[in-house]
């Protein structure tokens, strides 16, 4: 019992990380037109709002090994915890504050976007693909609650009170984290006489085919992904949809994924196991926006979409988090790989809300948006087969 407390231990923590990822940036959807009120914006300042975490995910993620090398992942995951507990309680304060703080919020994200799969490898490698099925699944775990909580609990207590209890979870993540012990101080004493073996590391993860690949792969599915979080509340009310429904369906995207979350990693090691997952992807894909675009789509089938897509933004978020691991061999690596997968991935995804909202704004209507997104998405699946004809693949 004694070996498998500590595991436990970690495990919740995990669990605590994962919400703070997703915590941050789905609060805002729900509660934009609150917003736009309050501070008198447009769709595409909106828009512009949901952007600037990913715009932090693309320019700062390959800074983050740094900061994780310079700082250890102890004192690093302190850090960013501390900015996020500070910038998600004054950012409230007015229009500029909002998109100051929106940045810092970013810039912790970031750090522990990189941060997690390192500590997970650092810290319980022999649990590393259970963990990483529990991160990603809680990850939607933590999103559908949100969503379907936000918009009701802002109008009961107003929009500023709900961002501001954000801070908790950071709080209470930052509490647990202090009581886990700190294993990695006589590592970080090395940080120094391995940074130059880091650069030539870099140098050769930049130049490789197969990296590139999973770039784009990550940064196409996440367009998609934060496309749809952030104007799907909003597509939905255009459908003509009442604020419980739309809430609820926002949930349920959310929530539908958490099964196939943890499954994926377990089942997508092997090649043929990664072009079946690779043809679901695809036919999730056009079957959800496809639905979505009709003219005047029922509930029943609009349902359907939500959940063809909620299944496939899941499965195939779970996917690309865990071929960063496929390509790494130890934990300081996989931050490396995963700072410059993440950083590509994210400088393409970070246009996502914004463009949408001023395809929108333009046209007066979702059908364009929605069809770049499906576009965008027969993109994704090829890029796939090109990553799996590139990457080497155990069965």
């Amino acid at each position: 019992m004694k070996k498998r407390q500590p595991f436990f231990n970690f495990s919740w923590e995990i669990f605590l990380i994962a919400g703070n990822l997703r915590l941050t940036i789905i609060v805002i959807p729900p509660i934009s037109s609150y917003i736009m009120q309050s501070f008198d914006l447009d769709q595409t300042k909106i828009g512009l709002l949901t952007s600037i975490p990913l715009i932090c995910f693309g320019l700062l993620s390959v800074l983050a090994p740094l900061v994780i090398r310079k700082l250890g992942s102890y004192r690093t995951m302190i850090t960013a915890l501390g900015i996020l507990i500070i910038a998600n309680f004054f950012r409230v304060l007015s229009a500029p504050w909002l998109f100051v703080g929106s940045f810092f919020t970013g810039a912790a994200i970031t750090i522990l976007n990189i941060l997690t799969p390192t500590v997970i490898v650092e810290r319980a490698p022999k649990h590393a693909n259970v963990l990483n099925g529990l991160y990603t699944a809680t990850l939607n775990l933590w999103a559908a609650g949100i969503g379907y909580l936000v918009a009701p609990l802002a109008k009961q207590i107003g929009w500023q009170a709900v961002v501001q209890l954000t801070s908790i979870l950071p709080i209470i993540t930052l509490a647990g984290w202090f009581l886990i012990k700190n294993k990695t101080s006589n590592n970080d004493l090395e940080k120094n006489t391995v940074s130059n073996q880091q650069n030539i590391k870099l140098i050769e993860i930049i130049n490789h085919p197969k990296i590139w690949l999973l770039a784009i792969f990550m940064g196409l599915q996440s367009f998609i992904y934060y496309g749809l979080i952030a104007w799907l509340p909003s597509i939905l009310n255009h459908l003509k949809l009442s604020l419980l429904a739309t809430g609820s369906l926002f949930a349920l995207f959310q929530f539908i994924g958490i099964p196939i979350s943890y499954i994926i990693p377990r089942i997508s090691a092997g090649k043929n196991a990664f072009k079946w997952v690779l043809g679901g992807l695809f036919v999730g894909y056009v079957s959800g926006l496809s639905l979505l675009n009709l003219k005047s789509p029922t509930l029943p089938v609009i349902t359907i979409a939500i959940i063809a897509l909620g299944l496939t933004t899941a499965a195939i978020f779970s996917l690309a988090l865990g071929l960063i691991t496929t390509l790494s061999d130890s934990a300081r690596e996989i931050s490396v790989i995963g700072g410059v997968v993440q950083s590509l991935g994210y400088l393409l995804a970070c246009i996502s809300p914004t463009l949408l909202g001023k395809l929108n704004s333009s046209f007066g209507n979702w059908n364009l948006p929605i069809t770049l997104l499906l576009s965008l998405s027969i993109i994704t699946i090829l890029v796939g087969w090109l990553f799996l004809r590139e990457n080497t693949f155990t069965n």
